[in-house]
């Protein structure tokens, strides 16, 4: 779908909101940590209205829709979705619940954005998508990483050969691993799903696809303490990705919950044949881009105001999008793809073989 589908589905809106064409109206599912920046974020947006939240937890739906001012909460998503009318589903729940929660809201003809990943299997992914279609309706999965400027700038100084030809990048992204909910340290959660997506979804959206996959993968800590209790790990929380992006391309990735404290300089670098371009800061938090000028024979800042960009932005970008009419920079096809690049290094992790990926995407920012 692209901009035609997103008048569709704010005329759709605005008959059910009863006037203002610029409002799309949002139910969050997961009353979380993350939910509170999502929420700060979509109490600035022209364009959002949150008009429900849902939790399992009662109290911890009370609590955010008593700070935020949301008149309906829920505890059961059939319940919202039967009962409260809305455009959109935020999905925050866990990422074991994100296919289910997923796979009802578009059944039910709500465009939804999911906290990544959108789901767990190549089979989800498929229905997912499939099932978006059929409903003719928006799927988007986080990060939003190809909407920040820093992300649009580093393409565009790549499609200007500003560094010659890029066959070499590299990016990292790790922690000590969350404090909070222990199912990021079980079965269908682990550091890759959790951190690694960030900068694969950024490479694979510079460098493009992935053809195959490498991988390394492991559980270094064996028990956590969580929300007091201890927890025994069954997910990564140390793992090294290569991706081959063909025409000799390749690009590595480290991620983990055993990082201490390093430095943010540099976290994404893209080598050329004539100088670098390094992203400053993180993918989901970026301050800059730092080009080799050849002429000069210096570094280089450039993109260093970002507009506001932030990772929990994703909600009201969205938002936007469906009420103007504008062609969202994130499409389901990606989130697939980097889906099953993840799914391929945990493969390739457990046979020590390269893993052939199959899934492309087409990427939007490339259009102009």
């Amino acid at each position: 779908m692209g901009r035609r589908a997103a008048h569709g589905a704010r005329r759709q809106g605005t008959a059910q909101a009863g006037g203002d064409s610029s409002t799309i109206r949002i139910a969050i599912a997961g009353c979380g940590s993350v939910s509170r920046h999502y929420l700060s974020d979509l109490k600035t947006s022209e364009h959002a209205q949150v008009v429900a939240l849902c939790d399992v937890v009662e109290e911890r739906a009370r609590e955010r829709a008593e700070q935020f001012g949301i008149p309906r909460i829920f505890t059961d998503v059939d319940e919202m979705l039967s009962q409260c009318e809305f455009d959109m589903l935020i999905n925050l729940t866990s990422m074991q619940q994100h296919y289910p929660v997923n796979l009802k809201a578009l059944q039910a003809g709500k465009h939804v954005l999911c906290e990544k990943p959108f789901a767990t299997t190549l089979e989800e992914g498929r229905t997912l998508i499939e099932t978006a279609k059929q409903r003719g309706v928006y799927l988007w999965g986080a990060p939003t990483v190809v909407t920040s400027p820093a992300f649009q700038c580093m393409a565009k100084l790549l499609a200007q050969k500003a560094v010659g030809d890029v066959y070499v990048a590299r990016a990292w992204y790790g922690h000590g691993g969350p404090g909070w909910g222990p199912w990021f340290y079980q079965k269908g959660g682990g550091c890759l799903f959790d951190l690694g997506v960030y900068n694969i979804t950024t490479l694979t959206g510079l460098l493009g696809p992935a053809r195959s996959v490498t991988a390394l993968m492991g559980t270094a800590i064996k028990e956590r303490f969580v929300e007091g209790q201890h927890v025994q790990v069954e997910a990564d929380d140390n793992t090294i990705v290569l991706m081959d992006h063909g025409n000799s391309v390749f690009s590595c990735v480290m991620t983990g919950f055993v990082y201490g404290p390093y430095h943010e300089e540099r976290t994404i670098e893209l080598v050329g044949t004539k100088g670098s371009i390094n992203m400053l800061g993180w993918d989901w938090h970026p301050k800059g881009v730092e080009v080799w000028d050849a002429e000069v024979g210096a570094w280089k800042v450039v993109c260093e105001d970002q507009k506001g960009y932030n990772w929990n932005q994703g909600g009201s970008y969205l938002a936007r999008c469906l009420a103007t009419g504008e062609k969202p920079l994130m499409t389901a096809e990606h989130a697939f793809h980097v889906l099953e690049v993840m799914l391929a290094a945990q493969k390739s992790a457990e046979t020590g073989q390269r893993i052939e990926v199959q899934s492309r995407f087409h990427a939007p920012w490339q259009e102009e």
